[in-house]
């Protein structure tokens, strides 16, 4: 088997999905003065932000967010009460995970790192196994690999899936606040089809979905994290996705050749 010339994730699609819709984070409400109704960055500063951002992600250039922890933190409880299986804290998922039944709480904490201090994240338990069981006899964590052809050479497509049920695939997203078509532009729900039809570990998928869910607690005032379930289905069309994939692969190559002097982490190019 040849060795691809590229290798992406959909995070990586993602990003540069923002990157191309610089028009758009320019027209945003966050962009905008209140006071003066003037836009608080120019489309070049947004533009320079936005491929510096990509750039940092291709290079893997690490980086803390509290954000992402608590995401992370909630779909490991959710994995945990699927499986009834304890986490044992490892290299790749360093937390630990402590529940108690009495007080209906359970608290995963993150070691402090060079970037970030010791996190903890207390959620109420039984809301937790409630919506793990929204996923009831799904496969967790699952790792999917596929090429892809194109012009400009072949590309594997990797990554994992949150959760796997019969033919539908599900990727768990946290966020502080929910509107529907938040994840239209997402990436996933193109590539983790893609990976299981191409790879010939699944004959058909039926449909994607990001299962979002809208936190509230964590704070001090309200520390115990508990939410509201919006899902967001997308059935699957493996046609129409090949096409918008090799498409969207495409341009980035083009902006990652002409961008070469940038890269320091060559992994994305195969090596």
């Amino acid at each position: 088997m040849q060795q691809p010339k590229y290798r992406m994730y959909p995070s990586l699609l993602d990003k540069f999905e923002q990157y191309l819709r610089t028009d758009e984070e320019v027209e945003s409400f966050f962009n905008i003065d209140n006071e003066t109704g003037e836009y608080k960055k120019s489309p070049e500063q947004i533009e320079a932000e936005l491929k510096q951002s990509l750039i940092d992600a291709i290079n893997r250039v690490p980086f803390s967010s509290e954000a992402a922890d608590k995401g992370t933190a909630f779909n490991a409880l959710v994995d945990m009460a699927i499986h009834r299986e304890k986490h044992v804290p490892n290299e790749r998922e360093p937390y630990e995970i402590i529940g108690d039944k009495e007080t209906n709480m359970v608290q995963v904490t993150f070691p402090a790192t060079e970037l970030a201090p010791v996190r903890n994240f207390l959620f109420d338990r039984q809301w937790v196994l409630e919506q793990a069981k929204y996923f009831d006899g799904a496969v967790s964590q699952v790792y999917v690999s596929a090429t892809l052809p194109t012009r400009y050479g072949d590309v594997e497509l990797y990554g994992f899936i949150d959760e796997l049920k019969r033919d539908v695939v599900y990727d768990i997203k946290t966020t502080s606040s929910y509107s529907f078509g938040k994840y239209e532009h997402g990436w996933q729900r193109h590539v983790y089809p893609y990976c299981l039809i191409a790879s010939g570990e699944m004959g058909s998928v039926k449909a994607f979905e990001y299962t979002a869910y809208a936190l509230k607690g964590g704070s001090s005032r309200n520390p115990v994290i508990s939410g509201t379930r919006y899902p967001e289905y997308y059935t699957y069309n493996h046609e129409q996705t090949v096409k918008l994939l090799t498409a969207h692969v495409e341009r980035f190559i083009e902006f990652l050749e002409a961008n070469k002097e940038l890269i320091t982490d060559k992994k994305i190019f195969g090596q």
